[in-house]
């Protein structure tokens, strides 16, 4: 299985991600480059701009139409 498989799996579980996140528990380097690829495979993926406890804003990923949970 492909990182972005993995990645999309989590996503399609009701998950979301963040770069952190997405190195910690994936080992995944490159997360808007897996985004991207998924993109262009179809994947509808929103994000939006989180504030980070140490003030640092970063973008949470998640799958179009999904609530966070």
């Amino acid at each position: 299985m492909t990182q972005a498989e993995t990645l999309l799996n989590h996503l399609m579980s009701g998950g979301s991600l963040t770069v952190g996140e997405a190195l910690q528990w994936f080992g995944c380097y490159a997360l808007s480059q897996r985004i991207g690829e998924l993109k262009r495979d179809g994947v509808q993926i929103v994000s939006e701009m989180v504030k980070l406890p140490t003030g640092k804003r970063v973008a949470r990923y998640k799958l179009g139409g999904i609530a966070y949970g």
